[in-house]
């Protein structure tokens, strides 16, 4: 009977969470990383949160709920990685949810913008009516399906799963190369989500990607540009 409950909450998960923000960007103004996670620690844990891990480019939480009938666990743990560039700070908000010990994927972040949305406010004084999600929407059919104009597919731990042949990071990127650097940002401990969603941002701007990559074994750099070569 448990086990039944418990695929009846996977199956709910799914169906409920399918249109969902799944990823949330915002671009907090002339502050220092530092104090985008304390404030972030701050505002999470009056929300009953608690620390799980924090590093230079990232701070999670961790959230735990049991229901006392189906006696099922569930666990929410939010990553907030966080980028400096240029006096600035882009953080990128994810969600991953465990139900019974199993692993499911990306749950949404809804809830979740209310406390991103006051850290931004706090720290650099935007209205929070004037607080939108930057990141971009690369489902088929959006419009902004920028990753396929690139040609590069990125998986867990930065390492690349498909290059499509006639894309921009076809001669000079093969699968199974794992990504190090971006433009000067260390990619060890970013949620493969924000990793995405960087690239597309800058490709979409029409910035050029200069990549550390790891291939054979050895580490090189490659410069991708939207035109040219």
């Amino acid at each position: 009977m448990r086990k039944l409950f418990l695929c009846v909450a996977i199956i709910l998960f799914f169906v409920t969470s399918a249109n969902a923000a799944k990823l949330y960007v915002v671009t907090i103004n002339d502050v220092k990383p530092e104090k985008v996670q304390d404030t972030l620690i701050e505002i999470f844990t009056g929300k009953n949160f608690t620390i799980g891990d924090v590093d230079p480019y990232k701070v999670t939480f961790i959230k735990s709920f049991t229901h006392g009938l189906l006696e099922i666990t569930r666990m929410n743990t939010v990553k907030c990685n966080v980028i400096a560039r240029d006096g600035n700070v882009k953080l990128m908000v994810t969600q991953h949810e465990i139900i019974g010990g199993q692993t499911l994927r990306q749950r949404s972040i809804d809830h979740l913008i209310p406390m991103i949305v006051e850290a931004k406010n706090v720290l650099d004084g935007t209205p929070i009516s004037a607080i939108a999600n930057e990141a971009v929407d690369q489902l088929p059919g959006s419009g902004n399906e920028r990753e396929r104009q690139l040609g590069l597919t990125i998986g867990e731990s930065g390492t690349v799963t498909d290059v499509a042949k006639d894309g921009a990071a076809s001669e000079k990127i093969s699968i199974g190369d794992r990504l190090i650097e971006i433009n000067g940002m260390t990619l060890a401990g970013m949620d493969v989500a924000a990793i995405r969603s960087y690239i597309a941002n800058k490709w979409g701007a029409g910035s050029s990607l200069v990549m550390v990559i790891e291939h054979d074994n050895e580490k090189k750099i490659v410069t991708l540009k939207k035109t040219g070569k």
